[in-house]
């Protein structure tokens, strides 16, 4: 392992182990579960590093017990890096976006198959969906590819999901009225996860790999590879899962592998290069904080060359990415399009919807309207009225009060 992979590993400081602004992509909120629940997880974890690595765990155990009762669940978006769906979600890539960060990599984020993706050196694609990529996105990731030299498209899987692995962690440490809840909780997200790769197909050929979607569920315990892979790793410390698999094209070559399963391969197109990773069983945020996983992570990172390269983490929903031929504008929309722009659209809503109350309220009119009879203009009780207001306009109390005296001495003597 060479020394950047080390420092990538070891947890650089602000970057691989995501300490400060919520980058540890652990959960907010533990379903109202104790903190000492998910600490003993953590201090699990960190009694398997090394002791270069103790006070940086020991700086993440103090952020996640700040995090933790926050809320009454836990994130669980999958493959984003911004936002609270990508720094707090247990399958977000934050910490991975974080390791690019730290070997000397520019990161940002894209969602686009579209002309601004020609300024990147690496696209990082964690698709959240099943079935392999379309045929399209295909073509237009290997254009890519094709148009300029010492470009790197990484691939992974959509075969995992850490809620499960969370909740597996949490419940050996639970407090004994809430094991039944934590179980609970670990069988329904891993039950769901189930019926959606139900979406992956059986045997299909794709061309970057053929997928095998069957379920069969089993631990990686050994590695098998490319020597600068394997160098530094021990097995017996990992975590990784695989369920289906993806068997990579006849002229792709295996980086990591484990007793017959494609873990990362890699294939040369023209000048540059395509990994596939099986899945993010040890590249997403919780599955980070694996002191082993960590370095995997590292070794990957490295697979890029110099730095100094622009890496894109491209964020996909179900059926992929749309390609457009121009980026999006940051124009305002005007008109009705203004009310399909999220969260505009909720907030005019909401102004629609009280203005409308205000009128019921200010401007009552309930049935026919009637015709009001003519006031009559003999009523003497008016003149007084409408004196009396222009004498308050002059706002002169003793000129109001000298022309009252003078009438009353005009019509009333006597008194």
């Amino acid at each position: 392992m060479n020394a950047r992979s080390a420092r990538i590993a070891r947890g650089n400081p602000g970057a691989t182990a995501g300490l400060p602004g919520g980058t540890a992509g652990l959960p907010g909120g533990t379903a109202g579960l104790p903190s000492s629940v998910f600490s003993g997880v953590m201090l699990r974890t960190a009694g398997r590093a090394s002791s270069g690595t103790l006070l940086k765990r020991a700086m993440l155990l103090c952020v996640c017990l700040a995090a933790v009762g926050c809320g009454q669940d836990i994130e669980t978006d999958y493959g984003r890096r911004r936002g609270p769906g990508g720094e707090k979600s247990v399958n977000g890539t934050a910490v991975l976006g974080k390791m690019f960060e730290a070997a000397g990599h520019r990161v940002f984020s894209w969602y686009l198959l579209s002309p601004r993706l020609e300024r990147a050196d690496c696209i990082v694609w964690f698709p959240d969906d099943f079935k392999p990529p379309s045929e399209e996105v295909r073509e237009w990731l290997e254009d890519w590819l094709f148009s300029a030299p010492d470009r790197t498209l990484i691939y992974v899987g959509r075969d995992f999901d850490s809620a499960g692995w969370y909740w597996d962690h949490v419940r050996p440490n639970a407090p004994a009225d809430q094991k039944a809840a934590v179980f609970s909780r670990a069988a329904s997200d891993k039950s769901d996860f189930n019926v959606a790769r139900n979406e992956i197909p059986s045997d299909e050929d794709c061309g970057w790999f053929t997928v095998d979607g069957k379920s069969n569920p089993r631990k990686v315990t050994s590695l098998q590879g490319q020597r600068r892979w394997l160098e530094g790793i021990k097995p017996a410390g990992l975590e990784v899962s695989l369920n289906g698999s993806l068997t990579p094209s006849a002229d792709a070559e295996e980086l990591l592998a484990s007793n017959g399963d494609m873990l990362v391969s890699r294939e040369e197109w023209d000048e540059s290069q395509l990994l596939v990773v099986a899945n993010g069983s040890f590249l997403l945020n919780l599955p980070l904080v694996n002191h082993e996983h960590r370095k995997l992570a590292g070794k990957l990172v490295d697979e890029l060359g110099p730095p100094k390269q622009t890496v894109v983490f491209l964020e996909s929903r179900s059926g992929g990415p749309t390609i457009r031929d121009e980026d999006p504008t940051a124009s305002m929309p005007s008109g009705l399009r203004i009310f399909n722009i999220w969260p505009t659209n909720w907030i005019l809503l909401h102004l629609a919807m009280a203005g409308i109350i205000f009128c019921f309220w200010r401007f009552p009119i309930f049935g026919r309207p009637r015709e009001l009879e003519p006031e009559g203009r003999a009523d003497f009780g008016k003149h007084i009225n409408a004196l009396a207001e222009l004498l308050a306009r002059t706002r002169d109390r003793s000129h109001a009060r000298t022309r009252l005296l003078h009438y009353r001495q005009t019509t009333k003597p006597n008194e």
